[in-house]
């Protein structure tokens, strides 16, 4: 699989949902630091076993890097409907 960077890939994903998110909350996302939701984003998204395994399976399978985006993509949605 070709390499992508974790952090980068998750702020671009948030970046994208961020509108929706202001959307459904307002208010919590006056208070949010964007910067903190990625940096805590990236870190849950790295240590989960889900995670960790599909990489696993990404490398044996040699899945391209936009597959992994993909991966990263599915992952930070399902965070951010976790962290509410």
């Amino acid at each position: 699989m070709s390499s992508i960077n974790l952090k980068d890939e998750v702020q671009k994903v948030l970046a994208g949902e961020w509108k929706g998110f202001v959307e459904r909350h307002p208010r919590l996302a006056e208070v949010i630091d964007q910067s903190l939701l990625v940096e805590q984003a990236t870190a849950s998204i790295a240590d989960d076993p889900d995670y960790q395994r599909a990489l696993r399976e990404a490398e044996g399978m040699e899945w391209s890097a936009n597959v992994a985006v993909e991966l990263v993509s599915g992952f930070v949605k399902d965070w951010l409907k976790r962290l509410l």
